[in-house]
């Protein structure tokens, strides 16, 4: 059941609260050379956030998924260098759509292609490769998804017996190689219906556009701000049309993306088949970002691109998070071949469903 508006207010401002309270430019910077905030993290598990939209009989702390898709929002709007959307909407929604025990910790979750399982009396061999996984080396498991005997299995691995080669996104976020050979799987249970390869690449897809919208929202702020302050041939650039247009421009591709985001994250929620919607959100989120930093740097001239100025912690982000889990090319390519299978007369239910608010 959806918390009430005010339930998810007071959820959204703590979230605020906490984020604003420990990721500042120090926060950043150390993350761009370490991976990540250890520190930010264990704030982050401390406030439960991870566990948001796990019943609390399955060891979660309860709550829908348009709750955790707030705080998502929230988190890529302050940069947070820690992994929360792959912990939380993606690993600890494996597992406990399971029935296996939540961990605590960071956790990472890949989709394992050619990974290979064999029994060793009651336990779990695995072996094989991984690519790209976000945060790998940083977690304390990794959740995998993988094939075995013709059906999908979800396991747990300890990333300390597996080879990790570091990896990283424009951003600077962990996006890592893992190599298994004969490790021994610390849980494992088959996957139900609607735990597969398609499902978990939809909630990652949904994980980025959520994240997006809040790093989209944040380059709008610094740009606004700047035009408020920056002063040019005697006036404040903000005073002249053209910036006025082109801030007013970049906030209709903001409204527009938070808005697609958070419709696909209620699409998820309620059960249905949510591929309409998380596809529109991650094309329309991936295209915003694309015209939102290109707005939001020329707004703020040479600045934007330095070191010392915010604005890249929120763009870098944007270029990399519109690639991962499908681009705008081939989610628009995966939605225009799914309605020409089912054809003219069902676009408009199609439509109409994914917008069922």
């Amino acid at each position: 059941m959806n918390a009430p508006n005010d339930v998810r207010a007071m959820l959204v401002e703590s979230a605020t609260r906490l984020f604003a309270d420990h990721v500042d430019a120090k926060c950043l910077e150390n993350a761009k050379r370490d991976g990540w905030s250890p520190a930010l993290w264990e704030v982050i598990e401390q406030a439960e956030l991870p566990r948001i939209s796990i019943a609390e009989d399955a060891g979660g702390a309860g709550g829908s998924l348009s709750d955790l898709a707030a705080v998502l929002r929230v988190a890529g709007r302050y940069a947070a260098p820690a992994p929360l959307a792959e912990t939380a909407l993606l690993a600890n929604w494996m597992l406990a759509e399971c029935g296996l025990a939540l961990p605590r910790g960071p956790l990472a979750a890949g989709i394992a292609d050619g990974l290979t399982l064999r029994r060793a009396a009651d336990a779990w061999i695995v072996s094989g490769e991984l690519h790209r996984v976000a945060w790998a080396r940083m977690a304390s498991r990794l959740v995998v998804l993988a094939e075995a005997e013709g059906e999908p299995h979800v396991l747990m691995v300890d990333p300390a017996a597996c080879e990790i080669t570091p990896g990283r996104n424009l951003a600077s976020e962990p996006r890592d190689h893992v190599r298994l050979r004969d490790v021994h799987a610390l849980a494992h249970a088959r996957a139900p219906v609607g735990v597969d390869g398609s499902a978990l690449r939809l909630r990652g897809a949904l994980a980025r556009s959520l994240l997006m919208a809040g790093a989209m929202e944040r380059a709008l702020e610094l740009a606004v701000e700047y035009a408020r302050q920056r002063v040019q041939f005697g006036r404040k650039i903000g005073a002249f049309q053209a910036v006025q247009q082109e801030l007013a421009r970049c906030g209709g591709e903001v409204a527009a993306a938070v808005a697609a985001a958070l419709s696909a994250a209620g699409a998820v929620e309620r059960g249905a088949d949510a591929c309409f919607a998380v596809a529109a959100a991650k094309i329309r989120t991936a295209e915003a970002a694309r015209e939102v930093a290109l707005i939001a740097h020329q707004v703020h001239g040479a600045i934007g691109v330095t070191e010392e100025y915010a604005l890249h912690h929120s763009t870098m982000r944007l270029w990399s998070w519109r690639e991962e889990y499908g681009n705008e090319a081939q989610w628009a390519i995966a939605l225009g071949a799914r309605l020409q299978r089912e054809g003219a007369d069902a676009l408009w239910p199609n439509l109409t469903a994914s917008d069922g608010n």
